[in-house]
């Protein structure tokens, strides 16, 4: 297993202008996916048994200009795109996006902000400080085994004033750094794509943003799939569909078409892995916020209803209903990437920050030249250590998919059901410890862990012992 991630990074090797960013980028990869604790960076230093002068030179990593992270993460794209199996939509592949918010206590680290956060747990405070992600990620797998893969993540708020973005959609808000990321990811893919939101993303600049994006053959790059909120309104399409006029007497109320439900077909859709009978119906409607036709699909799940929205009128709605479904998928890699692989486990800091009472703004602009690139070189730092953790999330679920069968295989865990072919990115990862783990005292076969062991403590042999 260490062999084939370590051929997957070698491919890196060009995003990198110093061979010691690139070896330094490796460490911390094969860190992440080995170490036992999320105690920060200095627990890739413990678990490698890496000697503790590192220390030093790796946070440096984070912020060194040897490499750059919007190239790095264009390349990763590609790879993942070419190595991954897809799932495809219409011939399209599907990307998933959402927001997380991590709590941060620091004073001293930028980005953090009072957030909101809603939750049916009463034992969640209404307000956390912390910073809030934008994530982006990939549908890749097949029918039984599925993973949200881990594109790309950025701050999406405390960081207006020193971020500039923003290409579509006019003001930054967080809708338009969502769909902007989205686009500039689609993008990369090569491919035109469908991208599945939560309803906070149900809005008119959403859809209006994505429908500025076209690519080279005309066609919009990204159609946006998400729910409706109940208290949404359509307007009936006139005969010539070319008018577009909102009429009073042509508005509908689209929580009350269920109650026609003698105009609702059957239809057998994928949830939550299970094959289900739904009833739906289909409109095309117009659709104020944006001037223009949306459909609309409205489900009824037993006693649960709900309505989707899609800007591609060609796109049928069993697909529609399916494409939706999957969006839960980028809730699970943000549990997995915070859990397993300890992805929000940072605490990049400068002195730079200035000392602000609670409550009170910062004014940047009141910060020297010298403490406005500190400033931005940390927050650069904060990006690329979680953005690292999304790509070691991305090989774990690469040999989940390409190399099931011999990962169950060399597990010596126990499990009480085998859910796939395809194993969890925590059985992969124990059989990649293991691995590790087995190798010390003998003589490295891999380059990687060959320099691992050369700047490791003199007394790792003995600890293998």
């Amino acid at each position: 297993m260490i062999s084939i991630i370590e051929s997957v990074i070698s491919e890196f090797r060009s995003c990198f202008s110093r061979e010691a960013a690139f070896s330094w980028f490796s460490i911390v990869i094969f860190g992440l996916i080995i170490r036992f604790d999320h105690h920060g960076i200095s627990s890739i230093i413990r678990w490698l048994m890496l000697d503790p002068a590192c220390y030093d030179p790796m946070p440096r990593f984070f912020r060194a200009s040897s490499w750059d992270l919007e190239e790095l993460l264009n390349y990763w794209i590609k790879t993942s795109v070419s190595r991954h199996p897809l799932i495809t939509f219409n011939g399209r592949p599907l990307l998933i996006g959402d927001g997380i918010k991590i709590a941060k206590e620091s004073s001293k680290t930028p980005g953090v902000k009072s957030l909101r956060q809603d939750s049916e747990n009463s034992g969640r405070g209404e307000h956390i400080n912390g910073h809030h992600f934008g994530y982006v990620g990939l549908l890749v797998g097949g029918p039984e085994k599925s993973f949200c893969l881990p594109l790309c993540g950025q701050i999406h708020e405390g960081v207006g004033a020193r971020r500039h973005d923003i290409k579509i959609g006019g003001e930054p808000t967080m809708v338009t750094r969502m769909a902007n990321l989205v686009i500039r990811t689609a993008e990369q893919t090569g491919f035109p794509c469908y991208v599945t939101l939560d309803a906070y993303f149900s809005t008119g600049p959403a859809f209006l943003t994505f429908g500025e994006a076209v690519n080279d053959n005309g066609e919009q790059s990204v159609h946006l799939v998400t729910r409706a909120k109940n208290n949404y309104v359509g307007y009936l399409v006139p005969e010539d569909s070319s008018e577009k006029t909102f009429r009073e007497k042509d508005k509908v109320s689209l929580i009350k078409v269920f109650d026609f439900s003698e105009r609702f077909g059957e239809t057998e859709v994928m949830i939550s892995g299970n094959l289900r009978t739904v009833r739906y119906f289909t409109w095309d409607l117009l659709w104020k916020p944006v001037g223009d036709i949306i459909r609309f699909v409205f489900i009824t799940d037993g006693d649960d209803r709900y309505i989707l929205m899609c800007s591609d009128l060609t796109l049928p709605a069993e697909q529609i209903v399916t494409i939706y479904c999957h969006r839960p998928k980028v809730e699970s890699m943000f549990r997995t990437l915070k859990h397993l692989i300890g992805g929000f486990c940072y605490h990049f800091w400068t002195k730079a920050f200035p000392d602000v009472g609670r409550g009170k703004e910062i004014y940047l602009c009141r910060l020297t030249e010298t403490e406005r690139k500190r400033f931005d070189l940390t927050l650069e730092a904060i990006e690329r250590f979680v953005n690292l953790s999304g790509i070691a999330l991305g090989l774990l679920q690469y040999l989940s998919l390409t190399r099931g069968s011999e990962v169950l295989e060399k597990y010596d865990g126990w499990l009480r059901t085998a859910s796939s072919d395809c194993p969890s990115e925590g059985v992969v990862r124990s059989v990649i410890q293991a691995e590790f783990l087995s190798s010390l005292g003998k003589v490295p076969a891999d380059g990687t862990l060959r320099m691992i062991r050369g700047r490791g403590r003199e007394t790792s042999s003995d600890l293998a012992a």
